[in-house]
């Protein structure tokens, strides 16, 4: 369906009327032409201006240049069998055959072209792009700070998660395996099958961040002597309504306010209610060298999100918010001071256990640190903004898992930082998070 037909079917909808493919040329036309001409362009060129601002392309982490190149059918098929194996519906896991995405396997290993953005073929009308990475570690290293279930996943996520945490595990314990004591004696593939509740984090462009549940599954196994792990995921309904989010500076340094406002943070256009109607992802952590020290991480994404109904995704959105993520993954994943995973897993146990007043006590002294850089920023001029330093507001939306994950990611840039002066002096907890 063209755009003008997509913006007028909603008009439709929006009064309640039958949508133009339920009636017949004539009838449709009668329907336009009863309405108020002024105001039916009104509300077309309204939402022509949302869409044209909420579609452009306008942060630093990639290129509307890109070439688009569509994958072979071939690995169009091979996703699919793979997407069989998440959600409610999946096949039986021991069905799985590494042998069914042996042409997958080999497109992620081999060197692809610059200037080229892949994508795959639509999955329910969501748009999709493929990216990669590589990292400089190994797999067993990789999977101890990404699949810890002693690590929460900010630590590795920070610039597209907020929370995240796993719902439901299929297992006999219920809880997250962990998967690098596998790798030795691997056998024959292991599947892992949940549910994980994901907060993100605020996108750079409208400010919109969402709060969904996904199907997860993931796959250990072995592929011509080397170790792969693919995580699947399916979204398991549509999002909470988008909430307006704020990037305080650079989006480098993972400074983000997130309120309770529905609509983005665009002026004039708060009033937008967005959701991410569907996503799906295959992603590969795959060995480049048997046991060796480089990990090729490929990610196949697909996104349906917007307003009204319509999808306002498209393959270079996505391919901009991977880019995004996997810039900031692989600064993490490469530092070596975040190879020391169990001083990590110990600062995590240390934070989980502080009592509730000590937890809203530092998050009340980090506050007051947003506050001075958002006054900084100019941030304060809007209004509401402002508001949420006022009588403690914005504190007093933390529950407390937001509280906890929000000192860890502090925690993240001082392991990064390695700096003298502890960003982090004004934490009365540091000196035991360090120790």
């Amino acid at each position: 369906m063209s755009l003008r037909a997509e913006v007028a079917d909603r008009c439709v909808r929006s009064r309640s009327l039958k949508t133009p493919r339920e009636l017949n040329l004539t009838e449709f036309i009668k329907t336009i032409l009863s309405m108020k001409i002024k105001a039916f362009c009104g509300y077309v060129l309204y939402h022509l201006i949302v869409l044209a601002l909420l579609t452009h392309p306008v942060n630093s982490y990639g290129s509307s240049a890109l070439e688009k190149h569509p994958l072979a059918k071939g690995l169009d098929t091979e996703l699919a069998y793979l997407l069989s194996f998440v959600g409610p519906n999946a096949v039986d896991p021991d069905s799985f055959s590494a042998d069914r995405i042996s042409a997958l396997l080999e497109f992620v290993a081999k060197p692809k072209d610059d200037g080229v953005l892949y994508h795959a073929a639509e999955i329910n009308g969501a748009s999709s792009a493929y990216n990669e990475i590589d990292i400089a570690r190994s797999l067993e290293e990789i999977l101890r700070l990404t699949y810890n279930p002693d690590i929460p996943s900010v630590i590795t996520m920070p610039s597209t998660l907020r929370l995240s945490h796993w719902k439901e595990i299929d297992s006999t314990n219920h809880t997250l395996p962990k998967l690098w004591e596998r790798l030795p004696n691997l056998a024959s593939p292991l599947l892992v099958t949940g549910i994980e509740h994901i907060v993100n984090s605020p996108d750079y462009s409208s400010g919109a961040y969402f709060e969904y549940d996904l199907y997860r599954t993931l796959i250990l196994m072995k592929h011509d002597g080397r170790s792969v792990l693919i995580s699947l995921s399916k979204q398991r309904d549509i999002s909470d309504v988008g909430k307006k989010g704020i990037v305080i500076g650079p989006d480098e340094n993972w400074d983000y306010i997130y309120t309770d406002i529905p609509g983005v943070n665009k002026s004039g256009f708060g009033w937008v209610k967005s959701y991410m109607y569907d996503s799906y992802s295959v992603s590969f952590y795959s060995e480049m060298e048997a046991g060796g020290s480089r990990v090729r991480y490929g990610v196949f994404k697909w996104v349906s999100a917007g307003f009204a109904g319509i999808n306002l995704a498209r393959s270079i959105h996505i391919h901009n918010g991977m880019v995004r993520f996997s810039s900031g993954f692989k600064q993490i994943l490469e530092n070596p001071r975040t190879a020391d995973t169990p001083a990590i897993a110990k600062a995590w146990k240390t934070v989980e256990n502080l009592p509730e007043q000590k937890l809203r006590q530092i998050t009340e002294d980090h506050l007051s640190e947003l506050e001075e850089r958002c006054a900084t920023s100019g941030l304060l001029a809007d209004k509401q903004v402002a508001a949420l330093f006022v009588d403690q507001q914005y504190l007093n939306t933390f529950d407390r898992e937001e509280m906890q994950v929000l000192i860890m990611l502090e925690h993240l840039k001082q392991i990064l930082n390695d700096a003298k002066t502890p960003t982090l002096s004004y934490l009365p907890v540091y000196q035991k998070l360090t120790n």
